[in-house]
């Protein structure tokens, strides 16, 4: 039966970001986190004509079950669908529609609908307002899956004014594409967006990058350099708008001084760069060889940094070819090149990657428990370690990487931004204690 609703009485839609139980302090929220997430407020721009909207991210507010909804949207990630689930089902106990999408549930589609009332399979663009008319004219289906990937002409710009700004360091979040041809094992973009690149038309990303508030503009692109011809000509239309950017990149800018130059003149302030491992025979085991050769890191590094681009490394630690000396190998690796920050995670086997399936016929798999799949916890037995012993290595690693010393080493030097880095480290160095006990969890 239709749902005849007067303007003045809209439905009330909810979209959830779900939190990890490691963000809680105490028995609250964190009020801060890193960058705002762009998948919802996407939906959102879809649904404002029709509900009334409300976007919450569990990573930085408390979850009240008792707030108005008659739809809950839910995006689930792997180490976060079992939270995703525990909202889901009190929310259905409760009479409310529910609705789950995003990465986990394309890969784990049947175990996703025993928690939801209707799934959305892949991108959701060319569906959600199918879901949406359905769901008004009370004939919600349990599937939408929508028969081609977008071509990303005509998305809208995204509703980021429904969320708290204050609450990221980073809220101003945009895509210029997405899709990846690389077949790294242990990465699940190319199952779930497509094994080539697709772009947003430039002016499309011209128009919405000036729009935005004033801050650093930060793009979630996969890899904002992986097409070389299309990301000059979309440097080239955004240096106009004296905006700061930063992206995600591999080393193929530093191969290139055209786009180097461009990447600096258009206002690129930092990258982040998967660098994955200092090992060659671990990138080439993962099918990263082409694109990160540890032969050229040096260099590489050394021209961006000259540019004067600021960089924040990614490393992967537990690799197949890693044994205990690889903690201390990266931490002097990433001192020696003065990275400005880095990551470092756990090698994980996540859920549709075939890093995944290759562990589970080796019978590696340590459980299913997706929550530690978040790659801060060891999910697989190591082949050149132990369990225990990468666990420890990794917190050895944070640690060192942000101790007092290192940071002395890496960063402290003269330059225009010193204050804003070194608040960046010292702030990490701070979180340890409670990073550490989240990992141990």
């Amino acid at each position: 039966m239709s749902m005849n609703i007067e303007p003045h009485q809209k439905p009330r839609l909810l979209l959830i970001n779900p939190g990890a139980d490691k963000d809680r302090l105490g028995p609250r929220r964190r009020r801060k986190s890193s960058i705002a997430q762009l998948s919802l407020p996407l939906l959102a721009v879809r649904a404002g004509d029709r509900f009334e909207l409300e976007i919450l991210d569990e990573t930085v507010a408390d979850l009240d079950f008792n707030r108005p909804a008659d739809l809950v949207g839910i995006s689930v990630m792997t180490p976060l669908a079992p939270r995703a689930y525990v909202i889901a089902d009190e929310f259905r106990r409760r009479g409310k529609k529910v609705v789950l999408g995003g990465l986990h549930v394309f890969f784990r589609e049947a175990e996703a609908a025993e928690h939801a009332d209707a799934l959305l399979v892949g991108e959701a663009e060319k569906v959600w307002d199918r879901l949406l008319d359905d769901f008004l004219d009370g004939r919600l289906q349990r599937r939408y899956q929508a028969e081609s990937p977008h071509d990303l002409s005509g998305l809208p710009h995204p509703r980021l004014d429904l969320l708290n700004h204050r609450a990221y360091s980073f809220a101003n979040v945009m895509e210029t594409g997405r899709g990846c041809p690389h077949h790294c094992q242990y990465c699940s973009v190319t199952a779930y967006w497509g094994n080539r690149y697709r772009f947003r038309p430039i002016p499309e990303v011209v128009e919405e990058m000036a729009a935005m508030p004033p801050g650093i503009v930060t793009f979630v692109d996969d890899n904002i350099f992986g097409h070389p011809a299309r990301a000059r000509e979309l440097l080239q239309a955004i240096k106009p708008l004296g905006r700061r950017w930063q992206a995600q990149s591999d080393l193929r800018v530093a191969r290139d001084p055209e786009l180097l130059r461009l990447a600096v003149e258009s206002g690129c302030d930092w990258l982040f760069i998967g660098l994955e491992s200092t090992d060659p025979e671990n990138l080439k085991a993962v099918g990263k060889r082409e694109l990160n050769l540890a032969g050229e890191f040096s260099s590489s590094l050394a021209a961006i940094r000259r540019a004067g681009i600021k960089i924040f490394g990614s490393f992967i630690l537990g690799m197949d070819h890693d044994d205990t000396s690889a903690f201390a190998r990266t931490v002097r690796f990433c001192v020696e090149h003065k990275l400005e920050g880095a990551n470092f995670y756990i090698f994980t086997p996540y859920p549709g990657t075939p890093l995944f399936d290759q562990m589970e016929s080796e019978g590696r798999l340590l459980h299913r428990d997706w929550s530690k799949y978040d790659s801060n916890h060891v999910v697989f037995r190591p082949q050149r370690m132990t369990a225990e012993e990468l666990m420890r290595g990794y917190l050895w690693t944070y640690r060192n990487f942000y101790s007092f010393g290192s940071i002395w080493k890496r960063v402290v030097r003269p330059r225009r931004d010193l204050g804003l880095v070194l608040a960046s480290n010292l702030g990490r160095r701070l979180n340890y204690r409670r990073f550490a006990e989240g990992c141990r969890d």
